[in-house]
């Protein structure tokens, strides 16, 4: 068995949200390219596959109908202007990227599968927020746990708290949440955990604020050893992981001061305990498309998929 799989359609790149906004689909084309490069540089196999489009039944799992309705039938979405049919279309398949990728694992395919769009942690059940249009990870987690009767843990180390993952997989006892973000910005949650509902939080203060984690690799590694040692106890059968590179310290969108070397320790760190754990990587943030965030989204999943 090719035990890693990638997700992937050159239409990613058409992903757009205005000429100057953070987001761009270049970045998700310039992923794969070095994530190709690296895994044919290691003499290792991959599989690439077409992703597909999420069906509004299957949305509908974690969203809204009339909040489904108003993206798919009408194109609008407070992510951009006017009616975008185009981008509505193409979250649509965000989203079927993911459930792909999820598919993949859940037939026991590969080991290790990747989608750079995926991971859109921001969405809510009735609304788009911080650039998420439809909440993937969640959706991929109730499929998961109520259809395949999977656990499921999802690490998040994007800068910014996945509020939209925990609002919409608190209630099922099957999935646990841990997210490591940056205190204080976009969206300003996460600032406690849940542990009777499984949603855990981490935030990363400033040695100025008057604490001593500090926003580093070793603070995001202290905050992956939390997730590693609640993992152990819940015991999941499928591990999700939103490696946003925003976190990086060139990042423009957060102050915190990761390195690529950080990102792949977590990587490493992770297969090392879960060598057997079929595992999902979603790119989330990350706004230096040309730069740090295709290596840091590339190099992660190539650290997960060699270990």
């Amino acid at each position: 068995m090719i035990k890693t799989v990638l997700v992937h359609d050159d239409q990613y790149a058409n992903w757009v949200l205005g000429v100057n906004h953070p987001t761009q689909g270049r970045r998700f084309i310039n992923a794969k390219n070095l994530f190709i490069e690296a895994m044919k540089e290691a003499d290792k196999e991959f599989r690439l596959i077409a992703p597909r489009i999420a069906s509004v039944e299957e949305l509908e799992r974690v969203h809204s109908s009339p909040y489904v309705e108003q993206i798919v039938k009408e194109g609008i979405s407070s992510e951009w202007s006017g009616e975008r049919l185009d981008l509505s279309e193409l979250a649509r398949v965000f989203a079927g990227g993911t459930l792909t990728a999820l598919e993949e694992l859940l037939a026991g395919r590969a080991l290790t599968a990747i989608h750079f769009p995926g991971a859109k942690h921001h969405a809510q059940m009735d609304q788009s927020s911080g650039f998420c249009v439809f909440a993937d990870f969640a959706l991929a987690a109730d499929i998961a746990s109520k259809e395949y009767g999977k656990r499921v843990a999802i690490l998040d180390i994007d800068a910014h708290h996945g509020d939209g993952t925990e609002n919409l997989s608190i209630e099922n006892s099957e999935v646990l949440t841990f997210s490591i973000h940056e205190f204080g910005i976009f969206p300003g949650t996460g600032n406690f955990s849940i542990p009777e509902k499984s949603a855990y939080n981490y935030p990363l203060f400033s040695k100025e604020e008057g604490h001593d984690e500090g926003r580093d690799d070793q603070a995001l590694l202290r905050g992956v050893e939390q997730f590693i040692s609640l993992s152990k106890v819940f015991n999941p059968e499928v591990i999700f992981i939103a490696c946003g590179a925003d976190g990086h310290s060139e990042d423009p969108l957060s102050s915190l001061e990761f390195s690529l070397e950080g990102f792949k320790a977590v990587g490493q760190r992770i297969r090392e305990v879960f060598p057997d754990t079929p595992i999902l990587i979603g790119g989330a943030g990350g706004y230096l498309p040309d730069t740090r965030t295709p290596e840091v989204w590339s190099s992660f999943a190539q650290v997960i998929s060699l270990n």
